[in-house]
């Protein structure tokens, strides 16, 4: 029997998610079909979608439960996770020192200190590739001016953030040593397979210090830094032109930043510019979560989150993961 081809196995997935999924997980598992990043990811989808649509024969017709449990996988394994831990990229101690910032990261257990010991270095070389400003808005960092480095051309004046695009809160982390923070080492797998799957491309080079790439991190500035972490500013890759973007923006307040429409990224080195497949697979989750209708649901996880203030030993935000993970899923219930 020959293969299908990429269209009528997408078209065939989404008639099964339409058949015997809820309407609720209809929104999701849709979503994850159609905004999947590249065409091996629709592939991965659809081919799990249909191993559920299997199990629906004869009498089991009208139990929707597997299609339920794949799109909490997509649910507890994408959304949450990545949305908890963004925003958790530590800064280098002397711009902390001036903002006023802290890192549970730099304050904690040797495992997390050396992590972020290395992301300094790192840090320091994003804000050169950048020439010390956003590369959406063009905002310059004063820091530039005040290290005595000149005035970058810019669009104007805003702290910047070196963020990561695969949240640096997600590497794998070792060491662990209390129960607690091993259950939630043990999720990250989980976690990475389903980027993987849902993004179509292979993040094995971003585990452990891997998430420290220079392909993983881009300069924004600390207003758009909160926006990109909150799924509400994305940067989608234009097609045939390298390393030219499409700005998205979602929400109340992203779509009147008065940001512009598309942008090119460039380095005035050979140093390695932000991954095209990161800031798709990026991309595509934002995408995800305003087309599935979760946006709202995804807001409570995190109001509920503000209570809380356990962390991980090595001081990432993987219990908080868990915890969110947890808590969203009671919720459904």
């Amino acid at each position: 029997m020959p293969s299908l081809s990429l269209d009528a196995l997408v078209n065939r997935a989404a008639h099964a998610v339409r058949q015997h999924a809820s309407q609720r997980d209809q929104d999701l598992l849709l979503a994850v079909l159609q905004y999947a990043p590249n065409d091996k990811g629709k592939a991965n989808v659809a081919n799990k979608i249909l191993h559920c649509g299997a199990a629906y024969k004869g009498p089991q017709k009208e139990n929707s439960s597997h299609f339920a449990q794949l799109s909490d996988f997509f649910w507890r394994n994408i959304i949450v996770p990545v949305r908890v831990s963004g925003g958790k990229t530590p800064q280098p101690r002397s711009r902390m020192s001036h903002s006023g910032i802290t890192s549970a990261d730099a304050l904690r257990s040797p495992a997390g200190t050396e992590a972020v010991n290395a992301l300094n270095s790192v840090t320091d070389v994003a804000l050169r590739r950048d020439r010390h400003r956003c590369v959406i808005s063009g905002k310059v960092d004063p820091e530039a001016i005040a290290n005595g480095l000149g005035v970058p051309i810019g669009t104007g004046f805003e702290v910047s953030r070196v963020a990561h695009i695969i949240p640096f809160s997600l590497r794998n982390s070792v060491g662990y040593t209390s129960t607690s923070a091993s259950a939630s080492a043990a999720h990250l797998p989980s976690i990475w397979c389903a980027l993987e799957c849902f993004g179509g491309t292979s993040l094995a080079s971003l585990m452990y210090a891997g998430i420290n790439s220079l392909d993983n991190v881009i300069t924004l500035s600390a207003t758009l830094h909160r926006y990109f972490t909150a799924f509400q500013i994305a940067l989608e890759p234009l097609p045939d032109v390298p390393n030219a973007y499409k700005v998205l923006t979602w929400g109340k307040v992203a779509p009147r930043l008065g940001l512009p429409k598309t942008v090119k990224l460039s380095s005035p080195t050979d140093v390695p510019l932000p991954n095209p497949a990161y800031l798709a697979l990026h991309a595509a989750i934002c995408k995800l979560v305003w087309a599935s209708a979760r946006a709202e649901e995804l807001t409570a996880v995190l109001d509920d989150l503000e209570e809380v203030t356990l962390l991980a030993e090595d001081g990432s935000s993987a219990n908080l993961i868990n915890i969110a993970i947890y808590r969203s899923l009671a919720a459904e219930a």
